[in-house]
């Protein structure tokens, strides 16, 4: 969809993956993600943003900070004292 209008526009960030291939984790760092319609329509380097996206009518400069997917459920119960890092993986 790199081609379509987007809403937003997220760049200068460093993205977290859950892409396959050996790690649990990905990182993409000097990246970007496009949405259009409440959607991830498009995510990747900053050096590959399409051309389209000079028109996106709301680009936030993240800074350089971390944009993780919304699928971390960080809460933990008492029951469980003590860190619980090697059920995360």
């Amino acid at each position: 969809m790199p081609d379509m209008q987007w809403d937003a526009l997220w760049d200068n960030a460093q993205i977290a993956t859950m892409a396959a291939g050996g790690a649990p984790f990905g990182l993409i760092k000097d990246a970007a993600v496009g949405v259009a319609g409440g959607r991830i329509a498009w995510l990747g380097s900053r050096s590959e943003i399409p051309a389209s996206a000079a028109h996106c009518p709301a680009r936030m400069d993240c800074a350089g900070r971390l944009v993780t997917p919304g699928l971390i459920d960080c809460h933990t119960h008492l029951v469980y004292g003590g860190h619980r890092a090697k059920e995360f993986e």
